[in-house]
């Protein structure tokens, strides 16, 4: 339970942050230049909320760490390549690492014990 909580509450809060426009979302994904910054400045957050959700849950929570895994790869590259960071805070580069590896073990080991993953297949 607690790589899943560990991956789920950083997608929930910043994905958050970027649907609501707290975070300079549309200008990170141009100083990365990041492919489709325009479409990629709604889908994006939507695909964190509810990669989160789904792994705070453990409903389809290898799925929410596949979707999760990669937006931070997208976050952690655009964290190395970006020099001057956009907006009042900037994020440090191990927290799309913690992420990453928190989405990685769900994906090795599944959502746990305490999942409606596994409560679904009883």
């Amino acid at each position: 339970m607690a790589p899943r909580l560990i991956a789920a509450l950083p997608l929930l809060v910043f994905g958050s942050f970027h649907l609501t426009g707290r975070s300079p979302l549309l200008e990170i994904l141009r100083r990365a230049e990041i492919p489709f910054p325009e479409a990629n400045l709604y889908l994006a957050p939507i695909f964190m909320v509810m990669s989160g959700l789904s792994m705070g849950i453990g409903f389809y929570a290898r799925i929410g760490a596949v979707i999760g895994s990669f937006a931070m790869l997208v976050a952690t590259y655009s964290k190395l390549v970006i020099e001057e960071w956009p907006g009042p805070m900037e994020i440090p580069l191990l927290l799309p690492l913690t992420v990453l590896a928190g989405c990685l073990v769900v994906l090795a080991k599944g959502p746990g014990a305490w999942s409606l993953d596994l409560k679904a297949s009883l």
